[in-house]
């Protein structure tokens, strides 16, 4: 049975080779035929170069894996932009707020947990990849002050809005309903002087320049509507009261800032920008490294 030749031999003819010593020099040396040599080299190539080729694979499944990791972190920066202070407080049919959209994710609504704030990857298989590589990092607990924070100033506006509708209800002595503007018969507020003054209102309560200036345009017509312009969105119908009615909203439009609510709101606006900060700090550590450090079950299946 011919004498096994050791890969390692094999290894070193090949590197004799490429560095210009004759297959045939190699043969005489070794004491081996030239078929021999030939075929050790051959093989010695080609062992090098499926290693070569498996490193590439394992190199690009890394890349790969990482980059599906990173686009996570990337969504989860857009979190730290400010909310829109007047993002609108849609209610469902059954009263209870309805989802409000956010970069990556929503706030909802669930019945036995109250306000949740629910994020777009939290349930996908990268998220769980993602919290095996960052065991202990500090974003998960940024992240969930966050989550707190955001709930919290949701609440904070849906009490500000419910103060704003009771004052504009109790100086203009009329309710916020919806009623068809066909019926006559009524007098009341529509829904559209609350968006106005709670958007207004907001607004100003965080230092933002609003040019809607309602204080100037609210109108009483002749017709028996309170309106925000000439022409423009009807926000009472009382006939026979309507400068009474008009008089009431700009007495309430100018307590709205001395309500404690509003206060509250400017207090939670500053502190979900400072947990906002302390968010986008734990974001930008990571994303300056450039990769997602640590180790998953996905890293080990690939023999990393």
């Amino acid at each position: 049975m011919p004498k096994q030749i050791p890969l390692s031999e094999k290894r070193e003819w090949l590197k004799q080779y490429e560095d210009g010593t004759p297959a045939a020099q190699i043969a005489r040396k070794q004491e081996h035929s030239l078929r021999v040599v030939r075929r050790g080299i051959d093989e010695a190539r080609s062992e090098r170069d499926g290693t070569v080729a498996r490193a590439d694979i394992v190199k690009d499944a890394l890349r790969n894996h990482q980059r599906l990791l990173m686009e996570v972190i990337d969504k989860l920066m857009r979190l730290t932009d400010p909310l829109p202070p007047d993002m609108e407080l849609r209610r469902e049919a059954s009263g209870v707020l309805a989802p409000i959209g956010l970069p990556g994710g929503r706030i909802y609504y669930n019945r036995s947990e109250g306000l949740q704030v629910e994020l777009a990857d939290e349930n996908t298989r990268q998220w769980k990849l993602l919290k095996e590589h960052l065991k202990r990092a500090k974003l998960w607990r940024m992240l969930e002050q966050w989550k707190k924070q955001v709930t919290d100033d949701m609440r904070t506006r849906i009490v500000f809005e419910a103060a704003i509708r009771s004052l504009v209800q109790s100086e203009t002595n009329l309710t916020i309903t919806q009623v068809s503007t066909t019926d006559i018969r009524k007098n009341f507020l529509y829904p559209s002087v609350m968006a106005l003054f709670y958007q207004v209102s907001i607004r100003r309560a965080v230092g933002i320049l609003d040019g809607t200036n309602p204080e100037i345009r609210i109108v009483a017509s002749d017709d028996g509507y309170v309106r925000h312009g000439q022409g423009g969105t009807e926000l009472a119908h009382c006939p026979g009261k309507q400068d009474k009615c008009k008089e009431g909203l700009l007495r309430a439009l100018k307590k709205i800032p001395n309500l404690p609510e509003t206060a509250k709101i400017q207090d939670s606006t500053a502190e979900l920008k400072k947990v906002s900060g302390s968010l986008k700090e734990a974001i930008e550590d990571i994303q300056l490294m450039g990769m997602i450090p640590g180790r998953c079950r996905i890293c080990n299946r690939i023999s990393l």
